[in-house]
């Protein structure tokens, strides 16, 4: 298949599962569930593209495996710690100026964007199936970044959950372990994965692999990360002294004394 037939079956993977999603949310009345199901996106385009995809090569199977171990994870993960909270206080918010046509809003505010921004983040797959390739030495460093970031974004999650565990620390930040190297190990983690699945596919034809790692990168810089952070400034007074001594994404301090960028 070519190029625009195999980002043609993704977008309709996308668009059926945020439609059928939405659909959900406005009967649970909760918005928030989309983020749930934000890996089990991919794991859907990645096994849709295997399905119907020729040639069937080691990078699409690779591919296929490295994404769905991705998706659940994070999934499982996500449904561990949110399950039976209701709608998330992001959500609530939104919802509570929306307006009583919200729940219509809901579908191109945040199931379509999620699902367009899912789309451009898929690059790697989609470029797993165009113009086969040998495997190379280059594209098995890209499993080993996987291996790496999937092993720093689980640990970093498995800290969160052991520190949030335990009584003493209610109300306290978590400024140790790998939560004392960056403000957000677990997106770090997640965007280095997504690094080793385009270096895993990449070749020159298929450069335009790497814009999908570079478009989530940027999301976790930007949008998730400042909003997120404006909401523990809000509820933590200490979350400043956490943002003036810990690098906010990179676990390194780039030059001078002031690690938050």
């Amino acid at each position: 298949m070519g190029l625009i037939e195999l980002y043609g079956i993704a977008l309709l993977t996308l668009l059926a599962m945020v439609s059928a999603l939405w659909v959900i949310s406005v009967i649970v009345k909760d918005a928030s569930i989309i983020d749930i199901f934000w890996g089990p996106l991919f794991v859907a385009i990645v096994w849709v593209l295997l399905a119907m995809g020729e040639p069937l090569t080691t990078k699409t199977y690779l591919v296929s495996l490295l994404v769905t171990l991705w998706g659940l994870r994070l999934a499982f993960h996500l449904v561990s710690r949110n399950l039976g909270h209701g709608e998330d206080k992001r959500y609530q918010l939104w919802r509570a100026h929306g307006g009583p046509n919200w729940w219509l809003l809901t579908y191109p505010r945040v199931y379509l964007l999620q699902g367009a921004i899912a789309l451009v983040v898929a690059s790697p797959i989609v470029a797993a199936y165009v113009k086969p390739e040998p495997f190379t030495v280059l594209n098995g460093i890209g499993v080993l970044i996987w291996v790496v970031g999937f092993t720093y974004e689980l640990l970093a999650d498995v800290q969160l959950v052991q520190f949030k565990a335990n009584p003493d620390n209610q109300g306290k930040i978590l400024d140790s372990g790998l939560w004392g190297l960056s403000r957000h190990p677990n997106y770090f983690g997640d965007a280095l994965q997504w690094w080793g699945v385009a270096i895993l596919v990449v070749t020159v034809p298929t450069w335009w692999a790497l814009i999908g790692p570079a478009a989530m990168t940027a999301v976790f810089l930007g949008l998730s990360n400042d909003v997120l952070e404006k909401g523990m400034n809000k509820r933590h007074p200490e979350y400043q002294n956490y943002i003036s001594n810990t690098p906010k994404f990179f676990p390194i301090r780039f030059g001078g004394s002031h690690p938050a960028s």
